[in-house]
């Protein structure tokens, strides 16, 4: 029934035209899989930078705290010999 409309060489042509998309399809298929591939590796890395960066971030402020107890230790020291000088000046007499 097939013969009565297309000719054997019609048909011969159109498997391979589709033999050609299947082969195209697969190739796309395939660069497909590789970007999928790609991107998980660079989530991956972008991943690991971030957990870098929050390691640095950490360090930071611990450095920071650090730093904010260092200037009050030195702020209260500072306060403490002002007020004593102020208090020795008001009651030289007292000490002497």
């Amino acid at each position: 029934m097939a013969e009565e409309h297309v000719r054997t060489e019609q048909f011969d042509e159109f498997v391979k035209r589709i033999d050609y998309v299947n082969q195209r399809f697969d190739s796309v298929n395939q660069r497909l899989a590789d970007a999928e591939k790609a991107r998980e590796q660079n989530l991956l890395h972008l991943n690991q930078r971030f957990d870098d960066l929050k390691e640095g971030m950490a360090d930071i402020r611990a450095d920071m705290r650090q730093m904010r107890n260092w200037v009050v230790w030195l702020f209260g020291l500072v306060v403490f010999g002002f007020v004593g000088s102020i208090v020795l000046i008001l009651f030289r007499d007292v000490f002497k």
